[in-house]
């Protein structure tokens, strides 16, 4: 029975257009080492192998991570190296960090080191020192008779003290210590899993905690240095499906180009990739290395990067390539020699789904349009970078406007309103020239009753993705017909 009511009263209904969910593009998540053992132990518990975390700037890189994006050896800090080229280089932000490196675990004792100094200051062999240094096994005191840089390694004699007088004396002087290793850090810490003895999740597998813990989807997985292993190049690939059930990115590595398994000559890099399997479509595959200033970097960290400057010159939609677009260095590196490929020599390894630096006429670009499963697979939503991510962050904004309809009545009220507003959605991507068109259509032949019965709905979205421009010809032709302008004059 309907309640009694004398009188006037108003209630609300549901609108029949819904605007799309804000989805971020661009947004990195980076697995790596981070020299956590500079923060306090409070922070460093709150960054250790297993947690993730935001940070917006390189100042809140080091004061979550440790990190000195300036300073730090890439090499050894490879979420240095993802600061430096997110915030200083490209100037993007978010970042979404997994530090790998565990001081309690990753480090190496050092005993009865000589120490050689040179007006009051000696130089330990190894830098980023954990907790205290002991010299001649204790006989001296920080702060007392020597200062330490721990980052450095950097020890001063204070003057007058008992440690400056036994060095005037040429009193030999060693130290034990114990040293920050993230080498020790393996391709399986990268890799991670579920570990149901402790409950912990670790490494790669943590991507499922970003949207629940920051309410960002990633659309980009990269991991700087242990990418250059294979193994951890497929997983990162394979852990671009189905984030949290549903959400997809893509992921960038690297085919090694020094040490023993690296490749020094461009034309083994194929070689190596089909080799080791990596032919994946959420793949995009970066040789070799290449160097800003002094430091060598991954091109996958930049081409990451690249992306999601190129996405905010377009208004957030990740349509365009990031292809012949600058990279921040000023050479490419492999084996220690510089890299200097022509065109011929960088169209071969793009033929082979693998992109390359490259210097033209606009200075070193990155270049290649084409994911790893080129040229094996050639169906353009696979092998095109630019549709890779277009249709992952338009599936992953469906997702996300489209949640909230979920438990509805299967109606025409639910179902127009889905399709109207989609529409507009699709009209305002067309508009922007990120698609050429679209439609969404909801047809009988795919929903049957069954289906319907049983609570479950079909839309069918149709896009125009715009390929990359990646052949421009001409056709040059002699025409003797314009001789006759002689006879004519």
């Amino acid at each position: 029975m309907s309640e009694f009511f004398h009188g006037v009263k108003s209630r609300q209904v549901p609108t029949s257009l819904l605007p799309p969910a804000s989805v971020s593009t661009g947004l990195v998540m980076a697995w790596g080492c981070a020299p956590i053992h500079r923060l306090d132990a409070e922070q460093q518990a709150k960054s250790k192998p297993g947690t993730i975390g935001l940070v917006f700037s390189n100042a809140e890189a080091g004061q979550q991570f440790g990190i000195d994006a300036a300073k730090d050896d890439f090499e050894k800090w490879t979420l240095s190296e993802v600061a430096f080229s997110r915030f200083t280089l490209f100037g993007v932000a978010p970042l979404i960090l997994v530090n790998l490196f565990d001081p309690l675990v990753h480090n190496k004792n050092v005993t009865g080191e000589s120490l050689e100094f040179a007006d009051g200051v000696a130089n330990l062999k190894n830098a980023d020192v954990i907790g205290d240094v002991l010299l001649n096994n204790g006989a001296f005191a920080e702060s007392t008779d020597y200062t330490l840089n721990r980052i450095t390694g950097e020890i001063a004699a204070i003057e007058g003290s008992s440690l400056a007088t036994a060095v005037q004396q040429g009193t030999a002087i060693t130290a034990n210590y114990k040293y920050a290793a993230p080498e020790l850090v393996t391709a399986a810490d990268c890799i991670g899993g579920y570990d149901i003895a402790t409950g912990k999740t670790t490494g790669l597998e943590l991507v499922k905690m970003a949207f629940p813990r920051f309410r960002m989807v990633p659309n980009s997985l990269i991991a700087p240095k242990f990418s250059e292993d294979a193994s951890v190049a497929a997983v990162l690939a394979a852990k671009c499906e189905r984030i949290n059930g549903v959400f997809n990115a893509v992921a960038f590595a690297d085919i090694p180009s020094d040490g023993e398994s690296g490749v020094k000559n461009y034309a083994d890099v194929p070689k190596y990739k089909n080799d080791n399997g990596l032919v994946s479509e959420n793949l995009y595959l970066c040789w070799p290395k290449i160097k800003f200033g002094d430091r060598l970097m991954r091109m996958s960290t930049q081409a990451a990067d690249m992306c999601a400057a190129v996405d905010i010159a377009n208004g957030g939609i990740p349509f365009s390539s990031p292809s012949n677009k600058n990279l921040q260095c000023q050479s490419a590196v492999a084996g220690g020699e510089e890299v200097w490929l022509d065109l011929t020599e960088a169209n071969y390894l793009n033929a082979n789904g693998i992109a390359t630096a490259f210097n033209f006429t606009n200075g070193w670009v990155l270049w290649g349009n084409r994911t790893a499963c080129f040229p094996g697979v050639t169906d353009p939503k696979d092998t095109f970078l630019a549709h890779r991510r277009l249709l992952a962050w338009y599936g992953n904004r469906l997702i996300l406007s489209w949640i909230q309809r979920v438990d509805f009545a299967i109606n025409t009220r639910q179902i127009q309103t889905i399709l109207s507003s989609e529409q507009i959605n699709i009209n305002t991507l067309q508009a922007a020239g990120a698609i050429t068109g679209g439609r969404i259509v909801f047809m009988a032949e795919e929903n049957s009753v069954l289906d319907i019965m049983n609570g479950a709905i079909l839309f069918h979205v149709f896009l125009g993705l715009v390929a990359p421009n990646e052949k421009i010809e001409f056709l040059l032709e002699y025409d003797p017909s314009y001789i006759e302008a002689l006879f004519a004059a």
